[in-house]
């Protein structure tokens, strides 16, 4: 697996704790509803700003959204 889809992964995963569409992640993250879709499905590479966006949407921190990464 390679690293954007590990973030696909955990953005997946942390919008289904939360309990968000990708509709509100995206209001609640700044960001267009597209650029959630392509970020959740690994479309495209994902700027580190993206991911920093959607940490404000989830209410973590970025140390937070790695910290289940595999080495």
């Amino acid at each position: 697996m390679n690293i954007n889809e590990k973030i696909a992964n955990r953005i997946k995963e942390l919008r289904k704790q939360k309990g968000l569409t990708a509709e509100r992640l995206a209001w609640s993250s700044e960001l267009s509803k597209s650029c959630v879709t392509y970020a959740e499905k690994a479309q495209r590479d994902i700027k580190i700003s993206t991911i920093e966006s959607l940490c404000k949407g989830f209410d973590i921190s970025l140390a937070d959204f790695f910290s289940n990464f595999e080495k």
